[in-house]
């Protein structure tokens, strides 16, 4: 009776580990494959500080100045999309979107900003998103380095975005931020803003399943 007893618990332990094994590869998959395609694209001079000038900064992190923004929005992005594979897709070179990313304007002031679609002409977003399979377009607004003294000396590294559907519609604004001590090197940054970056990919995933 004890030996028929065990063998059933076991059997219960082993279905069980094969039950949770089998849903979280269904969760995975759904997070990773069943959310719709996102275009991401950072725009054109969006670093801005309280404090740090372009030439401040290009002297702590080895960035060259005319690439500060380039840099940026790309450790942000690259990490966006290792952190939800599949899903969001960084805008290249050989996408149109070049020609009416200048065209995108940013309202607000600091860390509360948010991007500004209505000159932006519908057909050519629209070619772009079609090039690309996107159905969405997650746009890395701003920068924002606010740095403070008191109580202790820190840096707030606040990245706001917004996100659009196919129509230019306004879906979801937002920010998040991180932290540091100092002006950091790409490879310190790319580090310190990787959970960052997951919690913008997890909130934009939210809002499009």
């Amino acid at each position: 009776m004890k030996k028929v007893f065990l063998c059933n618990l076991m059997l219960l332990t082993v279905l069980n580990c094969v039950f949770v094994v089998v849903s979280q590869a269904k969760e995975k998959e759904n997070n990773t494959f069943h959310a719709k395609p996102v275009l991401m694209l950072g725009l054109n001079d969006n670093v801005r500080s309280n404090y740090f000038y372009k030439g401040m900064i290009t002297e702590e992190t080895g960035i060259v100045e005319d690439m500060i923004d380039r840099e940026y929005n790309a450790i942000i992005m690259e990490n966006i999309m290792a952190s939800a594979v599949g899903t969001f897709i960084p805008a290249s070179e050989d996408v149109s979107v070049h020609e009416w990313v200048a065209m995108i304007k940013v309202d607000g002031e600091g860390e509360e900003s948010y991007a500004d679609m209505s000159l932006v002409p519908i057909d050519e977003y629209r070619k772009a998103l079609d090039i690309t399979g996107s159905e969405y377009l997650l746009v890395v607004n701003q920068h924002y380095l606010k740095w403070q003294e008191k109580p202790m000396r820190t840096l707030f590294h606040i990245v706001s975005y917004t996100l659009f559907d196919k129509d230019k519609n306004e879906i979801y604004r937002g920010n998040s931020y991180f932290t540091s001590m100092n002006l950091e090197r790409p490879d310190k940054l790319r580090k310190i803003s990787s959970k960052t970056s997951s919690r913008i990919a997890a909130t934009v995933t939210s809002q499009i399943k």
